[in-house]
């Protein structure tokens, strides 16, 4: 047994939405069945058969002129193909292999040092 409502409520609506759905399904078989019971007792009337008989007429043939064979022998082009270059382009995988070894690269990284003052006056002398 679910113990928790939301899920129960769920279960509940689901499997009320599966009965709601077939019940078609339910009605048209009941349909098919009561349909085939009122056609099992019918007889079928049969309609007659017509037999036809044809028989081909009759015919004579006469021969026909030949036609004459024609003598003009047109000349035939033969293509000779050209060789032709085509790239093809084919993409291939390269599969990196990682591996867990840190490694450490050193960079090196520009300081700006301050610029520092300095005085140019001349010593003082000493009376």
């Amino acid at each position: 047994m679910i113990q928790d409502p939301v899920k129960r409520s769920r279960v509940k609506r689901t499997l009320l939405i599966i009965i709601i759905a077939t019940i078609p399904c339910y009605l048209l078989g009941g349909v098919v069945l009561l349909v085939n019971e009122g056609i099992r007792g019918r007889v079928t009337p049969s309609a007659p058969t017509a037999t036809f008989a044809a028989t081909a007429p009759e015919f004579s043939a006469t021969p026909s002129p030949t036609l004459p064979v024609p003598t003009v022998i047109f000349p035939t082009r033969t293509d000779t193909p050209t060789p032709t270059i085509t790239l093809t382009l084919t993409l291939t995988r390269t599969y990196v292999i990682p591996t867990s070894t840190p490694s450490h690269t050193p960079t090196s990284t520009d300081t700006a040092i301050p610029p520092t003052e300095t005085s140019t006056s001349p010593p003082e002398e000493t009376p």
